[in-house]
């Protein structure tokens, strides 16, 4: 809750504050993060990559290929940072091209820092080991090098990517908010009260903070970003294919491999935990009434006019 506090204020004071921790953060995140995959790799040498592909001793998981898609769905959000280059159009210089190359690069790097963290943890650690350091599994990889002093590095480096990315989540979806609110896509809050997106934001952050625990936040993000992700590609395919003069097969196969992930993933939330599975339809009605109002609202003042 601190942190989610600490991140609106960062954000009120103004751009130039958000630009710059951005980028101080994410650099102390990719070496940090860096270090402790290659120390990982160090310790376990050219086995890791072996025992990264041929598994070693370790046995399918009972749920099989079911369990593997819906955990396909939860490593999904680990990219989901790249919306917040989108959301921030409007502040990127040249954004024809530098929202375009931004986010390749984006994709680029993550993707060779999870194959780093990937070989150092699965080729250091058998499974059982991994569900037991749970979110200390890296720190566990690179013992061999760092010793105690890798729970502290990870702990540290865990922090400070949680600060930064509220603080860029806040920014993109209070922007996201106010874009929305111009178009009359969603309902607008009455009174002259400054950065009231960015205070619902982070309302509505602080509650599903303190009401849920780490993995229903995880499992409601994955299940709401597929399904948000679904619904912009068919209103694309449905409404935007002119204007936008899209390749209809790129949306497509979208939507179909969303649904590949998101299909199991529900399935297995069905089986395990219905709670959460509640909550999510419920925020998706919660959400399209909204919508729903917000666009009634404007059609009938249109009207009058």
């Amino acid at each position: 809750v601190a942190a989610i506090a600490g991140a609106a204020v960062v954000n009120m004071v103004g751009n130039q504050l958000v630009e710059t921790s951005a980028t101080v953060t994410a650099a102390v995140k990719l070496v940090g993060i860096s270090a402790l995959a290659v120390a990982g790799i160090a310790a376990t040498g050219v086995s890791a990559f072996s025992r990264l592909f041929d598994g070693g001793d370790q046995h399918s998981p009972d749920s099989g290929w079911l369990g593997f898609l819906a955990g396909a769905a939860l490593c999904i959000l680990a990219y989901k940072g790249f919306t917040t280059i989108t959301n921030q159009g409007d502040d990127v210089r040249n954004p024809r091209q530098n929202i375009a190359r931004s986010i390749i690069i984006a994709i680029g790097l993550c993707t060779v820092i999870y194959l780093l963290l990937t070989t150092a943890v699965a080729g250091s650690l058998p499974v059982p080991e991994i569900i037991r350091a749970r979110d200390y599994a890296l720190a566990e990889a690179a013992a061999p090098v760092f010793g105690q002093w890798g729970v502290w590095l990870t702990v540290a480096i865990a922090v400070i990517a949680t600060l930064s990315g509220l603080v860029a989540s806040l920014f993109a979806v209070s922007r996201l908010y106010d874009m929305l609110r111009d178009m009359k896509q969603v309902p607008a809050l009455p009174g002259p009260m400054q950065h009231k997106s960015l205070l619902i934001t982070a309302t509505l952050a602080i509650l599903t903070a303190t009401a849920f625990d780490l993995s229903q936040i995880a499992s409601l993000g994955a299940m709401l970003y597929l399904s948000m992700d679904i619904a912009i590609h068919w209103g694309m395919i449905r409404h935007l294919r002119g204007e936008v003069e899209a390749k209809i097969w790129v949306p497509t196969v979208a939507i179909a491999l969303d649904l590949l992930v998101l299909a199991p993933f529900v399935v297995m939330k069905f089986r395990t935990d219905l709670l959460t599975l509640g909550i999510t339809a419920a925020v998706v009605v919660v959400t399209v009434t909204a919508q729903w109002f917000a666009v009634r609202q404007r059609t009938a003042t249109s009207a009058d006019r």
